[in-house]
């Protein structure tokens, strides 16, 4: 959708389009929007991602959330934020019809360039195709022009042959978000002053071992573990992320809070 309040002109448009903004896919794809067009505002983040091999650009903790999800999911394989809706003669032509006004600057008149929140390419059936999904919080879906913006958005989609959909906060897993984002920094195992990546995959063995012998909490396991193997303490534990993250060990993570650091019969779950 439209974002912020700084004035928006032609030259600016023409800016981001040889910039490449809202082309290109995974480590290449720039996004229409990043969150230093906007650094006013409070809920923005950039965030690594793992499927990408870039940075992400999100506007709510809502995005933030949901990119999560999509990182965790194996059917989804490229993500791409800050969507534009690019034809603006479609956009425009479709806001016509349906008899709602097209957002434009109201200073210079230059028409603004919708967005979707994420276009995603999954695989279904063994066969990849582009989804778009737009975030929003439940309560916005009762605004009157809310709702128009999305009818073009729907609309949009629905004559270039793209399957598009809302999500809003209800339907995004808090838990397994913040799951995910605890997990999220140890995908790629980096080796450290004392170990290299080597030492540390052999560490990763013998910590599944652990899990599996002893009734402790992961804390105390991993903490255990650091001090048996005389290394800086924390090494053990960004094992184990990294462990989840690759899905070496597999945990209900719609089920159990990992940052608390449950005991590992807790967690019902892993598969070694």
């Amino acid at each position: 959708m439209v974002r912020g309040r700084r004035e928006w002109t032609q030259a600016k448009y023409e800016r981001y389009i040889k910039e490449g903004r809202g082309r290109g896919s995974g480590k290449d794809y720039k996004p229409w929007l990043t969150i230093q067009d906007f650094p006013s505002k409070g809920r923005s983040s950039r965030t690594p991602g793992w499927k990408t091999n870039r940075v992400h650009h999100f506007f709510s903790d809502h995005e933030k959330r949901l990119f999560y999800l999509f990182e965790w999911s194996d059917i989804v394989t490229d993500i791409r934020e800050q969507f534009p809706l690019d034809n603006l003669d479609l956009a425009m032509s479709i806001a016509t019809d349906i008899g709602i006004k097209y957002p434009i600057d109201t200073q210079s008149g230059t028409p603004h360039v919708l967005t979707s929140d994420f276009m995603l390419t999954v695989n279904h059936n063994g066969k990849r195709t582009q989804i778009a999904r737009t975030v929003k919080q439940s309560t916005e879906l009762e605004k009157k022009r809310v709702n128009e913006k999305l009818e073009v958005e729907r609309r949009y989609y629905l004559a270039i042959g793209i399957d598009w959909g809302i999500i809003t906060e209800k339907e995004i897993s808090r838990l397994l978000a913040e799951n995910v984002e605890w997990i999220h920094s140890a995908y790629r195992l980096e080796a450290n002053s004392e170990m290299d990546t080597v030492q540390l995959r052999e560490l990763s063995k013998i910590l599944k071992s652990k899990l599996q012998e002893e009734d402790a909490t992961i804390n105390k396991i991993t903490i255990a573990l650091d001090e048996e193997m005389n290394i800086n303490y924390g090494t053990s534990l960004y094992v184990f992320k990294h462990l989840i993250a690759r899905k070496e060990l597999i945990v209900d993570l719609v089920k159990i809070k990992l940052s608390a650091c449950p005991s590992a019969k807790v967690i019902e779950k892993i598969i070694f």
